[in-house]
Formats: structure tokens, sequence, C-alpha cells
């Protein structure tokens, strides 16, 4: 036994005598029962509570009375196997679009010599940025049947009918496949920069073309990378809330999230036990759909592509394809940003909304700004954005770093057991974790139910497997003898992690708070279920003002949270770069 380890034994064992108690068991277990009672007892009353006849006031933990009521009525129905059908068609569409946007400027960016080819990152962050609930107004300017540009442009052509209209399920598939293909290109790109050409080139040396090569090699090799990104994709299209709200709500078309919503939020009475039915099916899907992920990588040795030797991506020449992939770029660029960038500003600067027209440039002016920023309300919503968004940042790379800490230098028994809690919440939808903390705080009598306080809970549990990925991976680069050298000089737990672990991990930890900071700017679906009178969160009032009939106050809130969101993410990238999140991006 060296030094440290004894002087570190030695301490805890005069602790022991001392007082008692060992402070890292301590520790470990506080930090464990919270994080178990935050995600444990949520999603336990959940799944008790599909199976009972549930009715306003009657939402408790109790198993007298189970029965299978909820889910009979149902999988009776036939607008459930409809809102399946369209859940599947949904997901399964916008999955396809993304890998096939993303995965074709992935290749241009990364195995072609196109020209200024580093600039295509550049141009897919711009959507990455651009919160859901923005890209889905901006769509509805762009494809309304009646006033939307394109299909105005379409009738300007001589079509009878719209190009395609915002209210449809294709065109949902639409701006969910666009609003994912940022995702699917930094996953395809990074798998395809770290294959060894080699094998492609032996395969050109024995005569086979570019296209034999392409798709006889390359795409064989990158099977279990590209099925990885097809699941992931899948499940984050399934759990969607933003663009089905938006564009398939009102004209009747349901996909999980917005019956789940519609049947806790929308109808009245609420109707509880069909909502907990439908969580509980939509946590099996994406549970199945992990899974199955995890099967596709048992056997990933097979596709080794990364050796030890160093090597140089080889560059396929485009030659006659330049220009194609000169004018698919282009399409992304102007399909996927700058006419959804424009169209906000054109409507955020009209006092009601009218077609881009020389005619309309006369009522352009700043009055929606002016408007927004001398409402109390906006004050309000902004104060409970900040105040969500940094507690819960906090308080979930607090219990990062610990949870970290335990999993991966202690030997403490329980250790895995806590990293597969921590883990649980990815597995399971935001919505579903926000329909698990309405069902714990409407079975007993709280103050915190309708409060911001309600949110920042769910946010901790729903984002805390975020905040690991970006601590995990800095705890297991920091070597064992920098503790070691702190508990050899008599330090002990709180005060190692205090001046040794917290410096040489700050830059995770700034990383990450901004990332979950950026997400609580972004995403609606938890805050829109758990909001209140007095807690409502920007992407919230954002789609108060759509839904109230305010499109020019709701533009310009738009572009000012393009900006901050925008902000925030050149700041994170300057800090220290970004970690994609998965699903939450």
């Amino acid at each position: 036994m060296n030094s440290a380890a004894l002087a570190r034994d030695t301490r805890n064992a005069k602790a022991s005598r001392g007082l008692g108690v060992d402070l890292r068991l301590v520790a470990f277990w506080s930090i464990a029962i919270v994080i178990g009672v935050l995600v444990v007892v949520p999603l336990s009353l959940l799944v008790v509570n599909s199976f009972r006849s549930v009715s306003v006031g009657d939402i408790e933990f109790s198993l007298k009375g189970l029965t299978l009521h909820n889910y009979i009525e149902a999988y009776s129905s036939p607008a459930t196997f409809r809102m399946l059908l369209n859940s599947l068609w949904f997901a399964v569409g916008s999955m396809i679009l993304a890998m096939c946007m993303g995965g074709v400027l992935a290749f241009l960016a990364e195995r072609t010599d196109m020209r200024w080819r580093q600039a295509i990152p550049l141009m897919v962050m711009i959507p990455l940025i651009m919160p859901s609930v923005v890209k889905g107004i901006a769509w509805i300017f762009l494809l309304s049947p009646r006033i939307g540009v394109i299909n105005q442009f379409g009738r300007w052509l001589g079509l009878d009918g719209p190009i395609l209209s915002a209210y449809s399920l294709p065109a949902m598939i639409w701006v969910e496949g666009v609003s994912m293909s940022p995702l699917a290109f930094l996953l395809i790109a990074g798998t395809i920069r770290r294959m060894d050409p080699s094998l492609e080139e032996a395969a050109l040396g024995s005569g086979a073309s570019t296209w034999t090569t392409f798709s006889k090699v390359l795409l064989p090799l990158l099977k279990p990378g590209l099925a990885g990104v097809a699941i992931l994709l899948f499940v984050r299209g399934i759990e969607a809330f933003e663009i089905p709200m938006l564009l398939g709500f009102s004209s009747g078309i349901f996909v999980f999230s917005t019956t789940i919503y519609y049947s806790i939020r929308g109808a009245f009475p609420p109707d509880y036990g069909l909502g907990f039915a439908y969580s509980m099916t939509l946590v099996a899907v994406t549970l199945a759909a992990i899974l199955l992920y995890q099967r596709q990588l048992r056997h990933s040795e097979r596709y080794t592509v990364v050796v030890g030797k160093g090597y140089r991506p080889r560059l396929v020449p485009l030659g006659k394809w330049t220009w194609p992939a000169w004018g698919f770029a282009g399409f992304y660029l102007i399909f996927a940003a700058v006419l959804p960038l424009l169209i906000l500003l054109w409507s955020s600067l009209l006092p009601y909304y009218r077609p881009p027209s020389i005619k309309a440039l006369s009522a352009v002016s700043l009055e929606n700004y002016w408007e927004l920023f001398a409402s109390p309300a906006l004050l309000n919503v902004a104060g409970n954005t900040l105040l969500l968004g940094g507690i819960s940042s906090v308080a979930i790379m607090f219990l990062a770093i610990l949870c970290s800490w335990f999993v991966y230098r202690t030997r403490i028994a329980g250790r895995k057991v806590l990293d597969v809690v921590v883990f649980l919440p990815y597995a399971v939808s935001g919505m579903v974790v926000g329909v698990a903390f309405l069902v714990v705080f409407l079975s007993f009598p709280n103050p915190l139910y309708n409060t911001i306080w309600i949110i920042v809970l769910a946010y901790v549990v729903n984002y805390l497997p975020i905040g690991t990925r970006f601590t995990n991976a800095a705890v297991v680069q920091v070597h064992k003898e920098l503790e070691e050298a702190a508990w050899g000089s008599g330090a002990g737990f709180w005060t190692t992690l205090r001046f040794v672990w917290f410096p040489l991990l700050l830059p995770a930890l700034v990383n990450g708070f901004l990332f979950v900071l950026i997400l609580s700017f972004k995403v609606m679906s938890i805050a829109m279920l758990l909001r209140g009178p007095d807690s409502m969160v920007l992407s919230v009032y954002l789609w108060h003002l759509w839904d109230t009939g305010n499109p020019g106050t709701s533009s310009a809130l738009s572009v000012l949270l393009i900006v901050a969101v925008t902000a925030l993410s050149v700041l994170a990238r300057r800090l220290g770069g970004s970690v994609a999140g998965g699903r939450e991006l």
C-alpha cells in the first residue's frame, strides 16, 4: 500500500473512531438518496397510477384497485391507432430526411475536395442554435396555405393548390427533419473523420470504381455508426413536441407528445389515466429503441476502422459533381437557415403580418420590439427563465461532478446502481419526466405545484444525464495521483474536491452549465406541461403569444431568443467547445 493510500485509510479510520462515520459514505448516500427520490419516486408513481382509474384529486401511491382500464380505453380507440401511425410516420420520415441531409453534408465536409468545405460546419450550426418552437413559427409563415411565402410563389408559378401545407404531416416531417439534420451531421461527420482510408485505397487500387468502393466498402464499415444515428434520431422524433404542437395540434394531427399533453392539459376534465397510459407506452418505445441500439453495437469490433497508426483521410475528387454539391449545400443553407431567419425578421417588423413586397415596406417599424420591452410580462418571464436555467444548471453540474467522482474514483458498493439511476431519465422523454413530476405534486398538498420550482426539479432530473456526459469524461482524464497527493497531505474529501478537483474540472463544468442553460432556453415540453400562472418561461410565453394571435410580437420574441441562444452558444465554444447532447440538441 502506498503512502497516500495509507494516509487516506488512517484518516478515515480516525474519522470513524472520532465521529463514528465515514464522510465519503455520508456524502455518497446523501447524493444517492436525493437522486433516487428525484428519479425513482416520480417514475414509480407514474407506473402505479397508469394502472389505476384516476380522477382529479385521486392521484396517490396506492397498490389498491389496480386495473388495466386506462390501457384498455387507450387501445380500444381508433384514434389511438391513428396517433400511433402518425407518430411512426413522423419519427421515421424525419429521421430519414435528417440522415440524408446531414449525411451528405458530412461526406462533403470530411471526404471531398469541395472548395470551402470548412464552412459547412458553421452553416449547419445556424439551425442547431434555433429553438424548435422558433423554427415551427418560421415555417408556418413560409408554408401557410394562404399567406405562406413558398405557397404564394407556387401560385405565382400557376399551381392551383399549396406546394406544401404547414398544417400537414409531410410539413411536420420536413421541419423536424431539417431541425434534426445538424445532429445527424455532427454524429456522422465524427464517424467519417475517424475512418482509416486504407481499405478504400485498396479497393480503388484493385480497379473498383468510386461508387463500388462507396457502396461495398465505406457504407458497410459505417453500418454501426449509421444505425446508432438512425436510432437516436428516431427516439428524438418519437418524443418531439414543439413541431407537432405548432403544426399538427390545431389540425388534429396527434402524435405521442401532443396526445399526452392534450389528455392532461387540454381535455376538460383532464383524462389523467389516459395520459399516464400513453406516457408508459412512449417509455416502452424509447427503451426498446435504446436496447436495439445496444444490440447493434454488441459486435461492433467487426467494424473497427480506427487503428493505431497515423493517417490522413482520402479526399474524393468531385469532378462533374462539383456543381450539384454546391447546389445541395446552397439549398440546405437557404431552406434550413436563411429563409426561416429572414421571414421571422420580416414579420417582427410589421404591425400585422403581410407577405414580403415593396408595398409592405412602408409598414416596417420596431413597434413590436418596443411593445415587448415595455411589457411587464416579458420582464417576469425573462426573470423566470434565467432563474430556472441558472439554478437548474448549477444544481445539475454539482450533482454531476459528485456522481462522476463516486462512480469512477471510489469502490463504494452501490456506485454502479447510482450510475444506472442517473442515466435512467436519458431513456425517458422530457414529456414523460414532466408527467411524472405532475403525478408526484398532485398526489399531496404542497407549495411547489404551479411554481417555477417544480420545473427546476424536473429539469434537474431530465438533464442530469447530459451533465454527467461532461463530467464523466473530465473525471476519467484526471490522474489519481493528484487526489492521492492531496490525501497524503492530510486533505479531506471536501477539501480535495474544492482545491483539486474543482479547478481541474472547471472547463467541463462551465461548458456543461452553459449547455444546460441553452437547453433551458430552447426546450418547451416540460415547462409547457408544468407551468403555472406565475411560472411561465420564454419558450412557453412565445407559444402563448402565437396562440393568442400576436404574430408580430411572437416573431420579435423569436428573433430575441435566437440572439440570446446564439450568444450563449458562442460563449460556450470560446470557453472550450461544446458536447452534443443527443436528443436535446
